[in-house]
């Protein structure tokens, strides 16, 4: 007589998912977030009665560039009856990281296996393209692949910010969000400040890490994907963003709000400075390669 193997143990949660750590530091109180949602639906309600987009929109989201309110005034020029591809950081961090079994620290996006979660993240890009979702937009790296196989049909978007705002700005996030803890100084010469510091060439280059040897080739690649860029805005010119936006998608951007950050930013000295003007050299010089690009 056979007896059943009996079931195995369920695996143990990755560390900041069994003690729940990471808490979403922009989560908004619950009246905002009905307002905002009952603004959305209505607007969305009302585009379902007019002209579709010319083109489907990928809003490649680079952190902390104004996208929450950006991806915000997207969604309202979307009609109710087509899904939405909204690939969320925090859903998709932890499931990449019950799937793969590696702890969330490790395969978040600024983390040593980022390569995990971009793969993931792609993985969903190219699912909610193929559904002909009139919006794609989130934390992903460009693709290649998405461009070939939907560029006929999808125009590729993003919003930059000068680099040294953006790096405080990811480090005081990070600090809230737990991600990490150290000073400011420390941050400056980890690992993660690195890849804070490369955000721009690692979001346009394709690439989820960039070795400090591999800035030249990164910057090339990174060159070239922007060119298959049909706009490119900047924080401090967003209305200038919104009109390139309506002059290539056929409707008027409304940018409700520019969502001010909760965070302490640190004491930054002049050495600092210098410091973070040496991390942040690839991708001030994308930067301002962008800018003479997309400004006339």
């Amino acid at each position: 007589m056979s007896t059943s193997p009996s079931p195995e143990s369920p695996p143990a949660l990755p560390p900041l998912l069994r003690h729940g750590l990471n808490p979403d530091p922009e989560a908004r109180p619950l009246m905002r977030q009905t307002y905002e949602r009952m603004r959305l639906y209505a607007a969305r309600a009302l585009r379902s009665l007019r002209r579709p987009l010319a083109y489907n929109c990928l809003y490649m989201h680079v952190p902390k560039c104004a996208g929450t309110s950006v991806t915000d005034a997207m969604r309202s020029l979307c009609p109710l009856q087509k899904r939405i591809g909204m690939i969320l950081a925090r859903p998709s961090r932890r499931a990449t990281a019950l799937q793969s079994g590696r702890p969330e620290w490790n395969i978040h996006e600024d983390g040593p296996e980022s390569q995990v979660i971009f793969a993931y993240r792609e993985h969903l890009m190219l699912y909610y393209m193929a559904d002909d979702a009139p919006l794609v937009c989130g934390h992903f790296l460009f693709s290649e692949l998405a461009h070939t196989a939907f560029g006929d049909r999808y125009r590729f978007v993003s919003v930059l910010r000068n680099p040294l705002d953006r790096l405080v700005s990811n480090y005081a996030d990070a600090r809230l969000g737990n991600y990490i803890d150290m000073s400011f100084g420390a941050y400056l010469d980890s690992e993660v400040g690195w890849r804070h510091a490369t955000v721009m060439l690692r979001y346009f280059s394709g690439r989820a890490i960039i070795p400090p040897a591999g800035i030249a080739e990164a910057m090339t690649a990174a060159r070239v994907n922007l060119e298959k860029f049909a706009l490119v805005g900047f924080t401090d010119r967003m209305p200038d963003f919104a009109a390139g936006f309506a002059g290539v998608f056929g409707a008027p951007l409304r940018l409700h709000h520019m969502r001010s950050g909760r965070f302490q930013k640190p004491e930054i000295d002049r050495s600092a400075r210098a410091r973070m003007e040496q991390l942040c050299a690839g991708d001030l010089e994308f930067y301002e390669h962008a800018r003479r690009r997309f400004i006339a």
